[in-house]
């Protein structure tokens, strides 16, 4: 489908609010804001220090990244062909339609506000540079960098079949987030820090592995081999309970070492409360796509409450 604006009534033009809602896919911001709050909490706790401005406009900062990769991805995703794919292979009530492969917007005015939104977010990292020190602006500057050839020729992370988009998506999510905000409130970065972002990041990752779930037939026929298009279903089940538990096992030898504080037990415990209402799943590898996207939202409430029950018992 083309990208001129559709008039038909089977797919009536959204409003310009429900578009960019869409291109930037908004509803999954919390993946973003949740390290943020972690490394600001283990800032306050260990160093007694908090900037409410700083933190704000550290929260602003990587809105707009996150915001701004979420648009890129799209953009080139279909500008590679798998946009298109998936809105004729997936039915046209399909929740998680883009506004790209419908026409509602053009790949020109896409990327001009993709690019918007990571140049407010670089601006921002400019400015704790100078405020704070070098390392936001190193540390923004990789994020934006790794948004942008995640998908983007002629890197084009996502589509190698190597896991390259997956580590991407880690340090994006993980260090980079938790390590940013706990330096524009201290002006330090630490070792403590690194060691507790690390699970957050895999966390994230198993996120996208779930959802390549859905996409896996779509993948597969667009030529993008992510991990997950890569691996096929089954394995992908595997792996991404093997990283869950990864993930669980670190935040409770860090609170065996001491490094965190008894309480941020509580997170694996919750966080797998929530994802053993699909553990069945993790048997099932030849369903159709539909029948993993409950599973994929489920996963992502439980990646949801184990960062956030992280973040809120390091200040316990």
């Amino acid at each position: 489908m083309g990208d001129s604006a559709l008039t038909s009534s089977e797919n009536p033009q959204p409003g310009k609010l429900a578009i960019f809602y869409r291109l930037t896919r908004m509803q999954f911001l919390p993946l973003i804001v949740l390290p943020v709050l972690s490394g600001t909490f283990l800032a306050f706790r260990y160093y007694h220090t908090f900037n409410p401005e700083y933190f704000a406009l550290m929260l602003v900062g990587v809105i707009l990244l996150h915001l701004g990769a979420n648009a890129i991805d799209d953009c080139y995703d279909h500008q590679n062909g798998v946009d298109s794919i998936a809105n004729s292979m997936f039915p046209k009530d399909f929740a998680a339609w883009k506004p790209l492969p419908r026409g509602f917007i053009t790949l020109q005015n896409a990327k001009s506000v993709s690019y918007a939104l990571l140049l407010g977010s670089l601006l921002l990292a400019v400015y704790f540079a100078f405020a704070v020190g070098p390392w936001a602006l190193i540390l923004g500057v990789a994020g934006i960098a790794l948004a942008v050839i995640y998908t983007a020729p002629p890197f084009k992370l996502d589509y190698r079949g190597l896991g390259l988009g997956e580590i991407a998506i880690f340090f994006c999510f993980g260090p980079i987030p938790v390590l940013g905000s706990f330096y524009v409130q201290t002006g330090l970065l630490s070792l403590r820090d690194l060691l507790v972002s690390i699970p957050i990041g895999i966390m994230t990752v198993t996120i996208l592995v779930d959802h390549d779930l859905i996409f896996y037939e779509v993948y597969t026929a667009a030529k993008k081999f992510s991990l997950g298009a890569a691996l096929g279903r089954a394995r992908s089940l595997s792996l991404s309970l093997t990283l869950t538990g990864i993930s669980y096992a670190m935040v409770f030898v860090l609170v065996a070492l001491r490094v965190l504080p008894i309480w941020c037990s509580l997170a694996p415990v919750a966080s797998a409360l929530i994802l053993v209402r699909k553990a069945k799943t993790f048997k099932l590898p030849n369903e159709l796509p539909s029948y993993y996207v409950s599973f994929t939202v489920n996963a992502l409430l439980s990646n949801w409450i184990f960062a956030l029950v992280l973040a809120l018992t390091v200040l316990v």
